[in-house]
């Protein structure tokens, strides 16, 4: 009987008795979840002011913005330097660009979706300018073409629309269906391109043959979502091209020469006088 009493006394020990391993589960698991929170918080709040620091753009400069950049994230294009497609269809059926100088030295380094921004290599505040006044006389040049005003894509900064396109339609009438612009680029407000008062870098709307040229001659890369279908809607044009900044005068003249490509694209139309053939 004493036995039996000693070993039901040892059972309920035991039962009552909480394992050291036990003990240090109830500690483990609370601190293992504090520390990932913690951590993922860290991540978190180094990439929201990474967002913030890219300056205004497409998207608010808010937790709301940033989470809508984060999900936008998972449908960005795998490689910035690989052109577009060429389409059958693709009209002006040419390019506008019949070559470009090679841009000397490394390409700067761009990060963003909305904004999408170049982060070293900016041009100096004067150079600023004198790019901005190129941008101004373009305009100037051609006042029944070109408009100047705020980007749609941007909501804010400098852009160049174009007012008229050289044919109203396209050869193949049924495929382009009486446009007012050969390629529409933002809600079809003929948008060729748009500055950035942050960094210098501008996006423009290019003909896929133009894009390649500039993605290869080292001037440029393509959007994160150029060209990309979310849920059944195409955000930007394929062409959409990012190119950077100006380092000199002469760099001024070839990105302005990108500038009338986009004005081909967008409505067939050469700066120089000449019409699409």
């Amino acid at each position: 009987m004493a036995a039996i009493l000693d070993h039901r006394s040892n059972h309920l020990t035991d039962t009552l008795t909480i394992p050291v391993s036990s003990k240090f589960g109830y500690l483990l698991y609370p601190t293992l979840a504090v520390t990932l929170f913690l951590s993922a918080y860290r991540v978190v709040l180094k990439d929201y002011h990474g967002y913030l620091a890219l300056g205004p753009g497409g998207t608010p400069s808010t937790f709301a913005g940033y989470l809508k950049v984060t999900y936008l994230r998972l449908f960005t294009i795998k490689d910035p330097f690989q052109p577009p497609s060429l389409a059958k269809a693709t009209f002006p059926s040419n390019s506008y660009l019949r070559e470009l100088p090679r841009r000397s030295g490394p390409r700067p380094t761009v990060a963003g979706i909305a904004p999408h921004r170049q982060v070293d290599q900016k041009c100096s505040a004067d150079l600023h300018h004198v790019l901005r006044n190129a941008i101004h006389s373009l305009a100037a040049a051609h006042p029944s073409l070109i408009r100047k005003g705020t980007s749609c894509f941007e909501k804010n900064g400098l852009a160049l629309f174009l007012s008229a396109c050289a044919q109203s339609d396209p050869p193949d009438s049924t495929q382009y269906p009486a446009p007012s612009h050969l390629n529409p680029t933002c809600a079809n407000t003929g948008e060729i391109c748009h500055l950035h008062a942050t960094d210098s870098s501008m996006h423009i709307t290019l003909h896929p043959l133009d894009a390649a040229l500039v993605l290869a001659s080292g001037w440029g890369e393509r959007h994160p979502l150029a060209g990309c279908s979310i849920h059944g809607k195409c955000l930007l044009p394929s062409g959409f091209v990012m190119v950077y900044a100006p380092r000199d005068e002469a760099d001024v003249k070839t990105v302005m020469e990108i500038v009338r490509a986009g004005a081909w694209w967008v409505g067939g139309v050469d700066l120089g006088g000449a019409k699409v053939p």
